[in-house]
């Protein structure tokens, strides 16, 4: 049984079997040869290998986010919780698999000590259940010879998901990364959310409000007896692009809480909306992967 299962391409086959070469360095038998055995079905082959891994790698590049095969092995990836995403250009995940962040091997070319290519095998060697390499520890100096090796680096793992750089914290972000990673699902409400992705997102529309609403006061005039901005267009503008993400966030988060997404629809209903958006905030997510995928915070 292989231990990860590498979907690819097949213009990209050399970097496949040089990612599986990397693999089998560290001890991982990667399965990445996919011509199909005489008698059986693709359906039923593919499905059988990713079935007995432990891990997907999904190499994704100009040429795989076009290929419908490696989007379904992806998808099927995704559901199982065994995916780990790996950028090979400057090409971005296809729709709907933004959310699990991605190892970028663009500059990897086989160097076992590449900082990429140490976070992507650690992720890959965290799933599959055995321990993570080491760094190496630099030769002692001459001139020093009571130097103490160097603390081994503890590897980044990859979590369920946008396409970027694991931070610290179970994949937790800046509260700009938050913002940024709602904008570029913008209106995908797939997978799950954190009460952080969610909240910060909420904290940036309100700022983007009051900031329009200024620039709109300065630019159509106040109104004396009111004390408001005689229009407010640039605000309406603001809030309809805003209602997507929003709506978007708020769907990943009810997944979050093991509920249907259907639940942020309640978020833009007048008067009453702003009491689904604060148990959005607030109500915790369930432990674990779901129905939905996995735990955000894993």
């Amino acid at each position: 049984m292989a231990d990860v299962f590498i979907s690819y391409a097949r213009e990209d086959r050399a970097r496949a079997e040089h990612v599986a070469r990397g693999l089998a360095a560290l001890g991982l038998q990667a399965f990445w040869d996919t011509e199909i055995p005489p008698g059986q079905t693709w359906a039923d082959y593919i499905e059988g290998k990713l079935n007995q891994c432990r891990a997907v790698v999904v190499l994704w590049s100009a040429n795989s986010t076009k290929s419908q095969w490696v989007r379904e092995e992806a998808r099927m990836g995704r559901e199982k919780a065994k995916l780990i995403p790996v950028l090979l250009d400057n090409s971005q995940a296809p729709f709907g698999f933004g959310e699990v962040q991605a190892a970028d091997l663009s500059t990897w070319h086989g160097d076992p000590n590449h900082p990429e290519w140490r976070r992507f095998a650690g992720a890959v060697q965290s799933a599959v259940g055995v321990p993570a390499p080491a760094a190496p520890q630099p030769p002692p100096q001459a001139i020093q010879p009571q130097a103490q090796p160097q603390p081994a680096a503890a590897a980044a793992v990859w979590t369920a998901a946008p396409t970027q750089a694991a931070a610290p914290g179970g994949g937790a972000l800046s509260p700009i990364g938050y913002v940024q990673k709602c904008f570029r699902l913008y209106a995908d409400g797939k997978g799950r959310a954190r009460r952080s992705e969610y909240g910060w997102l909420i904290v940036a529309t309100f700022v983007i409000g009051f900031v329009t609403g200024v620039l709109d006061a300065t630019l159509t005039g106040v109104d004396p007896y009111t004390g408001m901005a005689n229009g407010y267009y640039l605000t309406l503008i603001a809030m309809l692009a805003l209602i997507a993400p929003c709506v978007a966030a708020a769907s990943r988060r009810a997944h979050d809480i093991g509920q249907s997404g259907w639940l942020a629809v309640l978020t833009v209903v007048p008067y009453i909306g702003f009491l689904a958006v604060l148990a959005l905030i607030f109500i915790p997510g369930r432990s674990g992967a779901n129905q939905y995928g996995p735990d955000p915070k894993a």
